[in-house]
């Protein structure tokens, strides 16, 4: 029977216990390079397999990395979390995790315990990795950005392999390489299939599937207007907004999505200030925005009435002739003050009497 597969995922709160050298730890979890460094290091403190001889199986994370850019590897397990160093028992985990010590020193402890080293590479076997307790340290060479996310580590080693009768396990290393490649296969697919709800939950779904989603309700977002965060929203929004879909509470629930101005609508009125049964007016109050505007008109025009016709208005601060203007809005009643030419210009404040 094959046994069960355990899976440790390195998430923030352990990667912020580690020591990182020339990586920041954003909120995500991510590790995200900074500074002008051509070596930067990660030590992560010791992973606990409870068990003793515990067999661990597989490290793998994800990496980006800039052009020119290197990435090392290595991983070393113990059953004993201290060691002799000058005469003294020390922590393992006080070792690596010290700033203050060398990489020498660091680099002589994992060739000592017989570490595991890879170059390249983010997806690696630990065949032969036995031990209570688990090291891990990641080493990017070469200027420029460089991020790193995602670690996991399972036990254990190869589950496909462990299946299979003895007679096929004696001696089998390339019988075990070769089942590794369908195992490591099998394990990304199931691991798909156990986060299939995060596929479908707005907040954690990729960016690549939100337009999709949309297609399902009838929305059209041709030129990838909105971002991420926009669009998250109106997919959240959209079932309440096409309930309402040609009032003024989607059209103002619409507009609330691009911006936080304050939205006035104006019903039977033209852009010109017209009657007119069909149309309606949208005011804004910010500065003129273009592309806000080409944004907004596509958004209204999808949940606006049948037959209707919108027009979009952005109020100034103030109001001039021939522009929209409204009291207690952008604009405002002033007295008539007298001036001297010499002195004032007229700027519609000040007139001549």
């Amino acid at each position: 029977m094959a046994a069960l597969v355990k899976k440790y995922r390195i998430g923030k709160n352990r990667l912020a216990q580690g020591l990182l050298k020339g990586f920041s730890l954003t909120d995500s979890g991510e590790l995200r390079t900074f500074g002008e460094a051509s070596r930067r290091l990660v030590y992560l403190g010791a992973l606990d397999g409870v068990q003793k001889d515990f067999a661990w199986g597989r490290l793998a994370f994800e990496a980006e990395l800039g052009d020119g850019m290197a990435l090392g590897v290595r991983i070393f397990a113990s059953n004993e979390a201290r060691f002799v160093r000058k005469g003294v028992l020390t922590q393992v985990d006080d070792f690596l995790l010290d700033e203050s010590v060398g990489e020498e020193p660091k680099a002589a402890l994992f060739l000592a315990a017989g570490c595991l080293e890879a170059v390249g590479v983010t997806d690696l076997l630990l065949n032969g990795l036995t031990g209570r307790y688990l090291w891990i340290s990641v080493e990017v060479l070469g200027a420029g950005s460089a991020v790193l996310r995602n670690f996991r580590v399972y036990s254990p080693e190869d589950n496909f392999f462990n299946s299979f009768p003895e007679v096929y396990r004696t001696d089998g290393d390339f019988f075990r390489r070769y089942l590794s490649i369908f195992n490591v296969m099998y394990a990304d697919f199931q691991e798909k299939i156990d986060a299939l709800d995060q596929y479908l939950d707005l907040d954690t779904a990729p960016s690549a599937l939100l337009p999709v989603f949309a297609h399902w309700l009838g929305l059209e977002l041709d030129g990838n207007f909105l971002d991420d965060s926009q669009l998250r929203i109106l997919l959240k929004n959209a079932f309440s907004l096409i309930c309402a879909k040609g009032t003024r509470k989607a059209i103002v629930g619409v507009v609330r999505i691009l911006t936080d101005a304050p939205v006035y609508v104006l019903e039977r009125q033209s852009s010109q200030g017209k009657e007119a049964p069909y149309d309606f007016t949208v005011l804004l109050q910010c500065v003129p925005d273009e592309r806000l505007y080409s944004r907004l008109k596509f958004l209204i025009n999808q949940f606006k009435p049948l037959r209707s016709r919108v027009s979009l208005v952005f109020l100034d601060n103030c109001g001039r002739l021939d522009s929209f203007a409204c009291l207690d809005l952008n604009a405002a009643v002033s007295e008539p003050e007298p001036g001297r030419a010499d002195s004032a210009a007229l700027n519609g404040l000040v007139c001549l009497q």
